[in-house]
């Protein structure tokens, strides 16, 4: 056994999120404005306020969605700047981007459900698979308190995450009990049911979360259906001892339309694809978790934070023209141990934690009759991976408001691939593919006040390529594992600047601009569709981020989030031609929305959305384009109290002017030319919602 898995076996240990106990929420630089020093982010293991941290950092507060439907994460996220989340197909799945990391993911053979180059996090629990893709299943708006969006490169502290760290907050943020049921209806047999419930046990708080999804969807081929259950039990075991249980369980199916040339999404941007309604091409997925997270307070400012987790998956596909059953476990661990000095005091804080997680399992490829599984077996292969990191990180307080901060992170990460002949015993030899690299950080952060910073810094990112982008290309015959892919590595160098002003509590103001250069070596790139993968020279990436909120008097609010990215590649040369200085595929150079919103004395909110995303190209060569789109959304919910009952009715249109316009896109398509993916169509949706609070 490995010195990684005994790590992992030995210590019931635990993937260190490094979460410090949450302090009341407040505060963030995208979509809610708070006020003063209550800001915190618990996502990012340099937890603090976020005026305190040198990153692009924010928090998506769920209540303030006004009429959302509250299907996919798309909706949450659409007023954080340097992020690109858009529903590909009007359900669950959706295309995520954070400064360009993630825009690969979609694709013939990039996994539908999955996202790709970013961590995303579920109460500190890893989503993201050791390889680096994140399936979505275990998504449920509808559970989930707030969201934290880490925009930075966060490689230092999390490993394999080059665009950043998505983490949802799950359950309420307040103690008590209460019993809730949230209803919602639309469009295309739309319908999303949920119960809540929380109580206090003693010195325990139990959540409990049940979702039932339904979603004929608007093409052909499209449907959703998702069942969810969550729970989570946090004890206080002392004054300083704090336990976290968390279980669910996921059932999830979905089905993929897929891409459509020019001339199609032209004609019917309803229909699929023929090759993907044929085969009736879709996921089925069931997933179960079961996580603990300690986190202790010792003597002498000392702390330690440690989860455990297991993650079982049951996996099956209709997909490529085979009929596939996957077979996962996902286990991980990790600790943290962390000192915080005095206020004066020229250490600040120090860091030191190892994380590692583990996948495997059998993949069983059958053929396809009528879209079902036919009785050969064609393929039986073992596919497993494995990441490992060890990280340590200082904060320097140079003077009371002017403060650095130093890290560095050694990741290892294993691929696992065994094939087993169908009915012939015989001994199979494992191929391992095993790559290392050390990431560093340096930042510095600046006070210029208590409502104003400045921050600088220089950062390493690793990403590495996921399970499916090492299958080797037919130039590499006999071998399971591609040897010529490596991972990518960028280096982000950042300046920002954030805070917030108040004028006399008429007006408050909040503000977040970001500009950064990512310098990139080694860029995956998909080669027909996603047949196979290899990596480019080196590629940049130059971009200005600004997000702004202000509460204006009488009820009116104004938000908006600007993004600007120049990305192209610098060298990249392969059989098909020369493409340096070409633009990199499935990035937008600009992405801005806005929402008014107006809240009244008695109850009443509403929102008006617009959402306007620029062209991009969806290929190397330049030339399969991706147009531009513009979406304005209406939104609006009336809440209502009676004894202990508190009530709400909403509704709203997305794409109030039924707007034709892509959503997604594969990247680097196949010959048959299909690319496009087009995004949902006018749909209207209503609701309602009763909480009982005794």
């Amino acid at each position: 056994m490995s010195p990684q898995r005994t790590f992992l076996s030995a210590a019931l240990v635990l993937s260190a999120t490094a979460l410090l106990q949450a302090r009341p929420p407040a505060g963030e630089d995208t979509t809610k404005t708070y006020v003063g020093k209550e800001v915190v982010v618990t996502a990012s293991r340099a937890s603090g306020e976020i005026l305190d941290l040198p990153m692009a950092v924010g928090v998506v507060t769920l209540s303030d969605l006004v009429g959302a439907r509250k299907l996919g994460l798309n909706e949450a996220l659409s007023l954080v700047p340097g992020v690109l989340a858009q529903s590909r197909s009007g359900s669950q799945d959706i295309r995520l981007t954070i400064r360009g990391f993630g825009a690969r993911g979609s694709g013939d053979r990039s996994n539908a459900g999955t996202v790709r180059g970013i961590k995303v996090l579920i109460d500190g629990i890893p989503e993201t698979e050791p390889d680096g893709r994140t399936p979505l299943d275990m998504i449920d708006l509808d559970a989930t308190e707030r969201i934290e969006i880490v925009r930075s490169n966060a490689s230092t502290l999390f490993g394999n995450a080059s665009g950043g760290v998505v983490n949802l907050r799950t359950g309420p943020s307040s103690t008590g009990t209460f019993v809730e049921t949230k209803n919602q209806f639309g469009d295309f047999n739309f319908r999303k049911n949920n119960l809540s419930f929380a109580s206090l046990l003693g010195s325990s708080q139990l959540f409990l979360s049940a979702s039932n999804t339904n979603f004929d969807g608007w093409r052909k081929n499209s449907s959703n259906k998702s069942t969810q259950i969550h729970a989570v039990l946090e004890s206080q075991v002392n004054e300083s001892t704090n336990l976290r249980m968390l279980t669910s369980g996921v059932q999830t199916e979905f089905y993929t339309p897929g891409a459509l040339t020019r001339a199609q999404f032209d004609a019917d941007p309803a229909q699929a694809n023929s090759s993907y309604l044929s085969r009736r091409e879709r996921r089925e997925n069931r997933t179960g978790r079961l996580a603990f997270d300690l986190y202790a307070t010792l003597s002498g400012n000392h702390s330690i934070d440690a989860l455990a987790y297991i993650t079982p998956k049951v996996f099956a596909r209709s997909e490529r023209g085979t009929y596939r059953d996957f077979n996962r476990y996902h286990l991980g661990g990790g600790l943290v141990y962390a000192w915080a000095g005095e206020p004066s005091s020229f250490f600040r804080r120090i860091m030191v934690g190892a994380d590692e997680a583990y996948q495997d399992g059998s993949s069983l490829f059958y053929n396809l009759l009528n879209g079902e599984r036919g009785d050969s077996l064609r393929t039986n292969k073992r596919e497993g991976a494995e990441t490992f990191g060890l990280f340590v990180q200082t904060e320097l307080a140079v003077s009371g408001d002017f403060y650095f901060t130093l890290g560095g992170r050694f990741d290892k990460q294993k691929y696992i691939a065994e094939e087993f002949a169908a009915a012939v015993n015989r001994t199979n030899v494992p191929e391992e593919l095993i790559f290392d690299h050390l990431t560093p950080k340096l930042s510095a952060l600046y006070k210029l006040s208590e409502s104003h910073s400045l921050y600088a810094s220089i950062g390493g990112g690793l990403e590495a390529p996921a399970f499916n982008e090492v299958d080797p290309p037919p130039t590499l015959p006999n071998v399971k594992l591609n040897l010529l892919l490596a991972p990518m590595t960028s280096t982000t160098y950042e300046l920002g600047a954030k805070g917030y002003v108040d004028f006399d509590s008429e007006i408050l103001v909040s503000y977040s601009v970001a500009m950064y250069r990512i310098d990139i070596r080694n860029e995956i790139i998909p080669f027909n569709g996603g047949a196979y993968f290899f990596t480019a020279g080196r590629s940049q990436r130059r971009g200005l981020e600004f997000s702004g909120r202000a509460s204006l008097p009488v009820g009116f609010s104004v938000a908006t989030a600007f993004t600007y990215m120049d990305a192209s590649y610098d060298k990249y040369t392969n059989d098909l031609g020369d493409f340096s200085g070409n633009a990199v595929p499935g990035i937008p150079r600009t992405v801005f929305s806005s929402r008014l919103g107006y809240a009244s004395g008695f109850g009443l909110s509403v929102d008006v959305g617009f959402f306007l995303v620029g062209n991009y190209f969806a290929d190397d060569a330049n030339t399969y384009s991706v147009p531009g789109s513009a979406v304005v959304n209406v939104g609006a919910r009336y809440k209502f109290t009676f004894a202990s009952f508190q009530g709400s009715f909403s509704g709203g249109v997305n794409n109030l002017g039924n707007t034709k316009y892509a959503s997604s896109a594969f990247m680097n398509p196949d010959n048959t030319g299909a690319f496009l993916e087009p995004g949902l169509p006018r749909n209207a949706f209503g609701g309602f919602g009763l909480k009982w609070t005794p």
